[in-house]
């Protein structure tokens, strides 16, 4: 079957310009006939070339001074060895390779390059040294542009100096809690009481349960178990009672605890049990933190008094109970709940405690206080 060609199906598509270039091809140096955008017309002379077959290439424009070497792929698309000429086609161009065979065609058509014997001469360009002016769009960014590009590095600064300092607070408080903070090993809500214990060995008939009580009050009868006498224990203070230990009909012994009578202006207060080797601490000044059960905090405590320490003590490495006042705050509801207490002692501490609110034990009346109840 015979293939009919038009004329536009083989019509080149570039232009073709005469430039004295050379080609070396598979090891040989070859003269240019003519050359363009998509392919050159290479002198082969006798040389025959397989057809379609892809050659690499390198074109050598020769400037006024130097040699630009120019690396391509190129297919042989027809070779006449009678002509003793062989076409080829560029392949697979790169953009840097297109955009610098378009720059020497402009520069030929525009008479900035010119064929001088075997050379290409450049003397009649004019060189900018500062180089080729930029897009005027490229060079001038809008105004929002720019305030964008401003609040995006704004925007970083901040991001890092924030993040600085959340690293630098994080350690600070590390620092903090390791050497100027310590805890209290135990800690729990309590009130003032003083214990009515039994004078003698027997059986409880009588007893005080709960409400207030007054000096010279009976608060318990005990039957001794020697003899048919009762004993009863009278109150030696207006006070409330606190707890019961014993029951009705229980036996006793003499000096065990029957109850506990707590004064009635009695606060509550927070006992914390600090080990020997943090309590010389508490005498150069600490702020006191208690964190109640149910999420609440205490900041304004105090601690009421501090025992005296010797070496003795120190060396044997116990616990020892700090009493801590709580200021308004009401723990009647809470006694006898644990509790977590913190001391905070800050770099800037004094050598010398201040001076510590004592609670006084007063003896005031009843008042609205509830009466007494008493079993058996």
């Amino acid at each position: 079957m015979n293939v009919v060609k038009f004329e536009a199906d083989v019509q080149r598509q570039h232009a073709r310009y005469k430039l004295p270039l050379k080609c070396v091809i598979d090891g040989y140096r070859y003269n240019c006939l003519d050359w363009s955008i998509g392919g050159v017309g290479v002198a082969t002379g006798k040389t025959v070339l397989p057809e379609f077959k892809t050659f690499p290439v390198d074109l050598e424009f020769p400037f006024d001074g130097f040699v630009f070497t120019l690396r391509v792929d190129a297919q042989v698309r027809y070779c006449d060895p009678v002509k003793g000429r062989t076409g080829f086609q560029y392949m697979s161009l790169t953009e840097e390779n297109l955009r610098f065979l378009r720059y020497v065609r402009d520069a030929h058509l525009t008479g900035e390059v010119v064929a001088l014997d075997d050379v290409l001469d450049l003397s009649s360009r004019a060189i900018d040294a500062r180089g080729r002016k930029k897009d005027s769009l490229t060079a001038k960014q809008s105004l929002t542009e720019r305030r964008r590009a401003l609040a995006k590095r704004f925007l970083r600064i901040g991001a890092v100096s924030i993040l600085g300092l959340g690293v630098l607070a994080f350690l600070w408080g590390a620092l903090y809690q390791k050497l100027w903070t310590f805890q209290a090993d135990q800690a729990l809500v309590t009130i003032d009481a003083a214990a009515v214990i039994a004078p003698s060995d027997g059986i409880v008939t009588n007893i005080v349960t709960q409400g207030a009580v007054k000096t010279g009050d009976p608060v318990a009868t005990i039957l001794p178990t020697a003899n048919n006498k009762s004993v009863t224990v009278l109150a030696r203070c207006d006070c409330i009672v606190q707890d019961v230990q014993v029951g009705l009909d229980s036996q006793v012994r003499a000096g065990e605890r029957l109850l506990s009578l707590s004064m009635q202006n009695a606060k509550p207060h927070v006992v914390a049990m600090v080990d020997y080797s943090q309590a010389q601490r508490l005498y150069e000044g600490v702020r006191v933190l208690i964190d109640l059960p149910h999420g609440q905090s205490i900041s304004n405590a105090s601690i009421r008094d501090l025992p005296k320490l010797t070496s003795t003590e120190l060396a044997l490495g116990n616990k020892i109970p700090i009493n801590i006042d709580v200021g308004d705050q009401d723990l009647t509801s809470i006694v006898g709940t644990p509790v977590s207490v913190r001391f905070v002692q800050p770099p800037w501490a004094t050598s010398s405690l201040p001076d510590m609110p004592r609670v006084p034990a007063s003896t005031s009346s009843t008042g609205g206080q509830p009466p007494a109840e008493t079993k058996g």
